[in-house]
C-alpha cells in the first residue's frame, strides 16, 4: 500500500475543511488526522481535480479486501452526515481515510473491530458550484 501519497483537493474543499478545523478548535483524533491530510494536499481548481479523487460530496464504492463485500459511502461535512444513508462525516475516522483516495487505491482503516483493508473501486464526484461550502453549511 502506498503510504501517504499526495492527495488532490479542490480549492473549495480545502477552504471548507480549513474553516471547519478552525471552527471546532481542537487538535485530537480525527481532527488532527484531517489537519495532516490538508497539510499534504495539492490544491487545484475544481476542473483540475482528478475525476476519480474523493472530495466532499463524492460517492465512493469500496471493496473490503478481507470479506469481499462492496460498500458505498458519500463523504460529507459533519452537518450533512447520516449513517442511515451512508453519508460519512469528514471528521469520522473513515471520512478522514477517504479524503483524497482515488479509484484503484488500497488503504487501511482502523475500526473498533480491528484493521480493515479496502480498495476504492469507483469514485463519482459531485459537480462543484461556487460557494458550495459556505460557512453556514459547516454547522447548520
Amino acid at each position: 500500500m502506498n503510504v501517504n501519497p499526495s492527495i488532490f483537493l479542490s480549492k473549495n474543499d480545502y477552504q471548507a475543511l480549513s474553516l471547519l478545523l478552525r471552527a471546532i478548535k481542537f487538535s485530537q483524533g480525527s481532527a488532527l488526522k484531517l489537519k495532516e491530510e490538508l497539510a499534504r494536499a495539492i490544491v487545484l481548481g475544481s476542473s483540475e481535480v482528478p475525476a476519480d479523487s474523493v472530495g466532499l460530496n463524492s460517492e465512493v464504492h469500496l471493496k473490503d479486501l478481507d470479506r469481499g463485500e462492496v460498500e458505498t459511502y458519500i463523504l460529507t461535512l459533519p452537518s450533512k452526515a447520516d449513517p442511515d444513508r451512508n453519508r460519512v462525516s469528514v471528521l469520522a475516522p473513515l471520512g478522514v481515510a477517504l479524503l483524497g483516495v482515488r479509484a484503484g487505491d488500497l488503504f487501511e482503516w482502523y475500526t473498533p473491530g480491528g484493521l480493515r483493508r479496502l480498495k476504492a473501486l469507483e469514485v463519482c464526484r459531485e459537480q462543484e458550484k461556487v460557494e458550495t461550502h459556505g460557512p453556514y453549511s459547516l454547522t447548520s
